[in-house]
């Protein structure tokens, strides 16, 4: 498996989707962990919220959600354990520094991992909605054919605000190169998406494991390195490009704050964790990402710069392919990619302060950690 590839969430035990049918349109259904047992768990233990989705709301409330697909959500989303953060609110208007990062032609979009899958949607999607430049960061520029093919498609004004850039996120001299080319071209960061996520197939890979006995070191250490260390590296590094503000009041660009936006997982939730999936390298190496964006919270804050985790939830992806079943796929159990990335773009467009460092479903649902 590709060692940088586009992260996508993992097991229908983590997310699954029923299809129903209204007025002869197919809708999606959000069906979480543990919505056929019983849900009478003290709040000490189970988190439920209700979620309002796009088609109950009016216009204006749903101004500026841009998934394509569908989605009804069960009334009680449940968790095990209790959220620290706040939900993030999708049936909210556009927060004024979103929509002056979006019409700011000299704001730059940063993703790694571009090449396809969930990191092309993310180019795609951020070059319709933003004025912006994107740098599109591939492990193989010139040799990437899903990034090359839809770069071939775009007008000349939209091809000239993306440029591609060489990044293996697990090799240090390629993030510093990185951090001098993205200097060197425009000065500033206006927003990281840390993509690259690696999870195996367990056919060509030791791993994910669903037994303890089934642990190998190198792979393990893949997984750190992929999922954790990468991503931790890759914000260590772009964080003076990201810096916003200097001092308490000095700001730095209209948009006011920056965000560090990382790819995580459901199953990396400890509290959650009720098994019977086991994933030890995967879980582990994602749990370790979600307490280095909470521990970086607290000190990129200073500097006008938010972070966030986001679960995907199941998508149609490489990734994910060894894990899908025809039933599953047929009971609208895997999500459309460009629903993903439209519905994880809606989180991050409105962000606030108290946010930053928070583990986020695709809803916007706040998960324990």
């Amino acid at each position: 498996m590709s060692r940088a590839r586009s992260h996508i969430i993992t097991s229908a035990a983590s997310a699954a989707c029923v299809v129903t049918k209204r007025s002869g349109v197919d809708r999606f259904r959000f069906v979480p962990e543990f919505a056929n047992k019983n849900t009478s768990s003290s709040a000490s233990t189970a988190h439920r919220t209700s979620w309002p989705w796009p088609e109950k709301r009016s216009a204006t409330a749903t101004r500026g959600l841009s998934s394509t697909a569908k989605f009804d959500a069960l009334p009680n989303n449940v968790y095990h354990g209790v959220p620290v953060y706040a939900n993030v609110d999708l049936s909210s208007n556009l927060p004024d520094a979103s929509i002056i990062r979006n019409a700011d032609a000299d704001a730059v979009f940063v993703i790694a991992a571009a090449s396809r899958s969930m990191g092309l949607e993310f180019a795609k999607q951020l070059i319709d909605r933003t004025k912006g430049r994107i740098a599109c960061c591939v492990r193989d520029p010139g040799s990437s054919p899903a990034l090359d093919e839809y770069l071939g498609t775009l007008a000349p004004g939209q091809r000239e605000r993306v440029q591609v850039f060489k990044l293996d996120v697990t090799e240090l001299g390629d993030i510093e190169q990185l951090e001098k080319d993205l200097s060197s071209s425009y000065g500033r960061v206006d927003a990281l998406f840390n993509v690259a996520g690696v999870l195996g197939d367990k056919k060509t890979t030791p791993g994910p494991e669903m037994k303890l006995n089934q642990l190998d070191k190198h792979f393990l250490e893949e997984q750190m390195s992929v999922n954790c260390i990468g991503p931790m590296m890759l914000t260590k590094t772009l964080a003076p490009l990201l810096a916003a503000r200097k001092g308490k009041s000095k700001y730095l660009r209209s948009a006011r704050e920056s965000i560090v936006v990382n790819l995580s997982a459901r199953v990396a939730s400890l509290a959650d964790n009720q098994g019977p999936l086991a994933w030890y390298s995967y879980r582990m190496s994602k749990a370790a990402l979600n307490q280095g964006v909470r521990t970086s919270a607290h000190e990129l804050r200073r500097q006008g710069t938010w972070t966030v985790a986001l679960y995907p939830g199941m998508t149609d992806t490489d990734m994910s392919k060894p894990f899908q079943t025809k039933a599953m796929v047929e009971k609208g159990m895997v999500f459309p990619v460009d629903f993903t990335v439209g519905r994880l773009l809606d989180i991050v467009d409105r962000m606030e302060e108290k946010n930053s460092g928070g583990l986020y479903d695709w809803a916007g649902q706040a998960i324990p950690f």
